[in-house]
C-alpha cells in the first residue's frame, strides 16, 4: 500500500527582482513519515525552497508560479497562498524549521528558558514549568537542564545551541520538520551526534523530514530519498543509497568525487633539515570573568604543554573537536595571543607566519574593494612600491589564487562567493610572502566542490612557493586526504601525533578513535 502524501510541490519558481529564477520549476512529492534529502552546492536553491515552504521568503524574493499543497488536513491547502494570519495555524504546528546558524537564529540577549517559553502555544503556557524540562529531554540535554535554561546562547557549545534550535522546532509537535544545514558549522563528532539525534526523534514520533545539506556524507545516515538541485533545477531524484552507490547524473557523480576524496599519496618531506618551527611545552591561559565583584577571576587553560615541529614544505593537520584549543594554538603561533609558558623557536623572518581565518566574510573589510584589501598588506611589507608596481603585484596575487584581476579586483567582499572570498583571504596572507601558512578551518563552511578547489589551490601554492602548511580542522577525513602528519588535540592538550597513515590506521588516543569513527567514509 503506497504511503499517504503529506506535501506536494508543483513547478515552484522563485526569483529576486528581474534576475533569473533561483528555484526553477521544482516539483516533488513527500510521503508521510518519509525523510527526503535536498543536496546541492551553495546557491542551488535549497534554503530558499525551505523558506518558501514556511512562508518566510526574504524581501525581494517573488514566487513567480507554482504550488505547495499541504495534504495533512481535511482538504488540500496551497501553502504559497496563505496570509500571515493563516500561517499561524501551520507554522510550528504542522511544519517547522531548524535554521542553519543557531547563533543567528537565537536571541543573544534572552536566556534559553525565555526563548523556549515564547515558542509554547498560548493554550499550554500555564504548564511551561513541566514543558521546558521535557523539551530538553527530547533533545537529550536533560542532565544539564537547569544550567542550560538559565544560560544565554553564547554560553553554550555549538552542539548545545543546535539542540536548542531543534527543541524550539519540536515544541508544537510538527508533522513535517525541515532541517536546513543543521550540522554545517559543527565538528565531525558533534555532527554525528546531531544526525543520530534527529534520526531518533524521527523514529520516535513517525515524523516526516526534509534534510538540507551540501554534504553527501551525512545523507545516507538519515534520508531515504535524495533530490539533487543545481541552479534551482532538479538534476535527479531517487533512493539515497542507490544514487550514492551508482549516480545516474554526471553532476551527482562530480559531487561524489569532490566529497569522497582519495587518500593522500604524496611522500612527506624528509626530516633531514632543521625544523622550520619548533614549539616546546607551550601553554596559553585566559583570565575569566569574576563570578562576584570581590572574587578572584578564574583562569582557564586553553592550551596545555603543547609541543610540535613543522618542517620545510610539510603539511601538518591539527585535528580535534570544537573547544579543544586548536584555534588558540594557531593564533598564538601567529602572534595574536601571548603564550603563558613555553617556547616558539624558528629560523623565520618578520611576518613569516600568516593566518588564513575561518570566516573570510568576517575577516575581510566589507567596505573595501579587493584591490584595497591586498594593497594594505603590500604597503606594510613593501612600502617602497610605486603605484604601478603595487597594482601589478595585486594582480599577481589574484592570479596566484586563480581569480581574474579584471573581474574581481574592484569587487567588494559581498559580491564574491564563499570560495572566492576564501581565495582572497589566502591571497592576502601570501602578500606578506610567508614561509608558514596557518589555515584555521579554512574550508569548513564550504561545500564539497569549493572545498576541493581551495585544497587543491593550497597544495599547488605549497609546491610552487615551498610553503609549510599548518592546517587546523575538526574533520579527520580532510586531514587524511591532505596532510603528511596529524596532530590530535583534546581539552587543550596534544594527545597524539604522527604520520597520517599511522594515525588513521590505528589511533592510540580515545579522541583519535572518536574522530576516526566520525570521519564519514
Amino acid at each position: 500500500m503506497p504511503a499517504t502524501p503529506l506535501l506536494r510541490v508543483e513547478l515552484l519558481t522563485i526569483a529576486f527582482g528581474d534576475a533569473p529564477p533561483v528555484v526553477d520549476d521544482l516539483s516533488f512529492v513527500l510521503a508521510a513519515g518519509e525523510s527526503l534529502g535536498l543536496i546541492g552546492v551553495s546557491g542551488s536553491g535549497k534554503s530558499i525552497t525551505a523558506l518558501a515552504l514556511l512562508g518566510l521568503l526574504p524581501s525581494g524574493a517573488r514566487i513567480l508560479r507554482g504550488h505547495a499543497w499541504w495534504l495533512g488536513g481535511s482538504a488540500p491547502v496551497d501553502l504559497l497562498t496563505l496570509s500571515e494570519r493563516e500561517w499561524r495555524a501551520y507554522r510550528g504546528g504542522e511544519l517547522s524549521l531548524v535554521f542553519q546558524e543557531p547563533l543567528t537564529a537565537l536571541n543573544p540577549v534572552q536566556r534559553i528558558d525565555q526563548q523556549l517559553r515564547e515558542a509554547i502555544p498560548r493554550t499550554k503556557r500555564a504548564d511551561w514549568q513541566s514543558a521546558l524540562p521535557a523539551a530538553l529531554e527530547e533533545v537529550e540535554l536533560g542532565t544539564e537542564g537547569t544550567r542550560i535554561l538559565r544560560a544565554y546562547p553564547h554560553q553554550l557549545s555549538g552542539g548545545q545551541r543546535q539542540r536548542i534550535l531543534i527543541a524550539l522546532a519540536l515544541l508544537r509537535s510538527p508533522r513535517l520538520l525541515i532541517a536546513d544545514e543543521p550540522t554545517t558549522a559543527l565538528d565531525s563528532i558533534t555532527e554525528r551526534e546531531i544526525i543520530a539525534l534527529l534520526a531518533r526523534i524521527r523514529d520516535r514520533h513517525g515524523m516526516t523530514m526534509i534534510f538540507i545539506t551540501h554534504d553527501l556524507r551525512v545523507l545516507g545516515q538519515i534520508t531515504e530519498r535524495l533530490l539533487v538541485l543545481r541552479d534551482g533545477k532538479t538534476v535527479t531524484v531517487g533512493p539515497t543509497k542507490a544514487l550514492l552507490r551508482a549516480p545516474d547524473a554526471p553532476y551527482l557523480a562530480n559531487l561524489l568525487a569532490a566529497t569522497f576524496l582519495r587518500p593522500h599519496q604524496t611522500a612527506a618531506p624528509a626530516e633531514t633539515s632543521p625544523p622550520l618551527l619548533s614549539v616546546k611545552e607551550l601553554s596559553v591561559e585566559y583570565v575569566g570573568s569574576k563570578p562576584w565583584p570581590w572574587a578572584t577571576p578564574p583562569r582557564k587553560v586553553a592550551v596545555r604543554n603543547a609541543s610540535l615541529t613543522l618542517f620545510p614544505g610539510e603539511w601538518v593537520a591539527i585535528v580535534g573537536p570544537s573547544g579543544c584549543g586548536k584555534t588558540t594554538l594557531a593564533r598564538t603561533l601567529a602572534g595574536l595571543h601571548h603564550a603563558s609558558t613555553g617556547t616558539i623557536m624558528g629560523n623565520l623572518g618578520p611576518q613569516a607566519i600568516q593566518l588564513v581565518f575561518q570566516d573570510p566574510f568576517g575577516s575581510l573589510n566589507p567596505s573595501h574593494k579587493i584591490t584595497t584589501i591586498l594593497g594594505e598588506v603590500l604597503r606594510v611589507h613593501q612600502p617602497k612600491l610605486k603605484k604601478a608596481a603595487l597594482l601589478t603585484r595585486i594582480h599577481e596575487l589574484l592570479e596566484a589564487v586563480e581569480l581574474s584581476p579584471g573581474e574581481y579586483a574592484d569587487r567588494l567582499p559581498d559580491a564574491l562567493s564563499g570560495g572566492q572570498r576564501q581565495r582572497v583571504a589566502i591571497a592576502r596572507a601570501l602578500a606578506a610572502n610567508p614561509s608558514i601558512l596557518i589555515c584555521d578551518e579554512a574550508v569548513s563552511a564550504l561545500d564539497a566542490p569549493l572545498q576541493r578547489g581551495v585544497l587543491d589551490l593550497l597544495a599547488r601554492l605549497q609546491t610552487e612557493r615551498g610553503l609549510s602548511i599548518l592546517f587546523i580542522t575538526h574533520d579527520l577525513y580532510l586531514a587524511e586526504n591532505r596532510a603528511d602528519r596529524v596532530i590530535i588535540m583534546d581539552n587543550g592538550e596534544i594527545v597524539e601525533q604522527g604520520p597520517t597513515k599511522e594515525i588513521v590506521a590505528a589511533p592510540e588516543s580515545e579522541m583519535g578513535r572518536r574522530l576516526l569513527a566520525a570521519r564519514g567514509r
